[in-house]
């Protein structure tokens, strides 16, 4: 596979975070296969192995439920890149990402290890393929985060509020044409002086990464996700062929109508 996107390196990266979710018919089964899986993943770079549970909240019109849900963790030694695996999806995750190809092929290899193991390559179906992105602006002294942001993601004007209390939170989402399926794209702006360097709903899981955020530093996340639903067949060169597709355009969105050409010269 190719990317149809320019390739534009950064020396001094904004990106913190890139993750793949793969959504596959439930396996109420799953924990059998595990062990298979570790095995195979262990040959491949992945000797970190941590089992648990995660807790599930749903809001219904009486009620709010709780449940829980196994969870495997699967981690390469650095403890940078991990592989999550539910009865229901996987999920991709580094902190330590080059360059869209090293990542892609990773992906590949995990997606071949749990369709084949827990046999989804004979019997499953795919239900979702979604690629997120996560960049981290971080003004350098006399800037703003506008300086990094086009018009139009500055949200409203610092003299409405207290002096550095204004917080910017918006949105923006609609469909994309991913070679002729229908995909989704949310593009996240968002800001905190909490010393989070990350989405709240990505804490919990992240791999390891260096510390960048000290507490009461205004930061300004960028956070995009690009994802596709649908009935497709269990297949890794699928899934591949598709996080191309969402990743170039994620790119193009991120340079042509997020980030600033000054912020482009900043970071470079």
């Amino acid at each position: 596979m190719k990317r149809n996107c320019d390739y534009i390196p950064l020396s001094k990266k904004p990106l913190i975070l890139v993750l793949c979710q793969v959504r596959i018919s439930p396996r109420e089964q799953m924990a059998k296969y595990v062990p298979e899986i570790q095995e195979e993943f262990l040959r491949h770079g992945y000797p970190n192995f941590n089992a648990g549970k995660i807790q599930q909240v749903q809001f219904g019109p009486d009620k709010i439920e709780t449940s829980s849900q196994d969870r495997w963790e699967f981690s390469n030694k650095e403890g940078s890149t991990n592989i999550i695996l539910l009865k229901d999806s996987f999920v991709l995750q580094t902190t330590a990402y080059v360059k869209f190809e090293d990542f892609a092929k990773e992906l590949k290899l995990a997606s071949s290890i749990i369709l084949s193991k827990t046999e989804h390559d004979k019997f499953g179906r795919l239900l979702r393929i979604g690629l997120r992105y996560v960049d981290l602006i971080q003004p350098r002294a006399g800037e703003d985060f506008r300086y990094y942001l086009r018009p139009g993601l500055h949200g409203l004007s610092d003299d409405i509020f207290k002096p550095e209390t204004g917080r910017v939170q918006l949105e923006c989402a609609g469909q994309t044409d991913v070679d002729g399926n229908v995909g989704t794209m949310v593009v996240r702006i968002a800001q905190n002086n909490q010393g989070m360097d990350l989405p709240p709903d990505l804490v919990g899981s992240a791999p390891k990464r260096a510390k960048r955020v000290e507490k009461n530093e205004l930061v300004t996340f960028v956070d995009i996700d690009h994802y596709l639903e649908g009935d497709f067949e269990p297949q890794a060169e699928l899934i591949e062929k598709n996080t191309y597709l969402l990743h170039d355009q994620i790119i193009k969105t991120f340079h042509n109508y997020v980030i600033t050409e000054e912020a482009v010269e900043a970071w470079r």
